[in-house]
């Protein structure tokens, strides 16, 4: 206990001590430290205590919503990955199908299966480059369709459902 005087009046005031130092007076005095209450008490008047079985159901109904909206995202995302494999697979088969309609032509005429092809590259302002260069389209082709196999496999790598 202080005493602690304000406006002229003598108050006793309790200060909290630490556990250390309750022990400390404690052996000084000879007797059993007293065990230590909180600094701060709430002065609200008691309020219904809630019991743990109700606790529990509430941690459990929020559980239940957080697994449905982490499994309802889940979903989305597996379900954007399914659209851009599905694109890319749509692509690699277009350029597929597109090279060996080539070399069965060229096996008729015998010659370079991109002979006769045009490669233009447009811009959204109407600007081109063009090009009948079989060599370049081949290469074009070739790096395109190894660009769409290696990004299907990222994709594929990441389409599974978590344990």
């Amino acid at each position: 206990m202080k005493t602690i005087a304000t406006n002229g009046t003598a108050q006793a005031k309790s200060i909290p001590l630490t556990a250390k130092a309750a022990r400390e007076t404690a052996s000084k005095a000879g007797s059993q430290p007293e065990k230590s209450t909180p600094a701060h008490k709430s002065e609200e008047p008691d309020k219904p205590e809630v019991s743990k079985s109700e606790i529990r159901e509430q941690l459990k109904q929020e559980k239940a919503a957080l697994n449905l909206e982490s499994t309802l995202k889940l979903v989305e995302e597996l379900h954007r990955r399914k659209i851009q494999r599905d694109k890319l697979l749509n692509t690699i088969s277009t350029l597929e199908e597109f090279e060996v309609a080539q070399q069965d032509d060229a096996e008729e005429t015998g010659g370079n299966y991109f002979q006769g092809c045009e490669l233009i590259i447009r811009d959204d302002k109407r600007r081109e480059f063009a090009t009948k260069n079989p060599y370049i389209i081949k290469m074009v082709a070739g790096y395109i369709n190894a660009l769409c196999v290696e990004r299907l496999a990222e994709i594929e790598s990441g389409i599974y459902i978590p344990a």
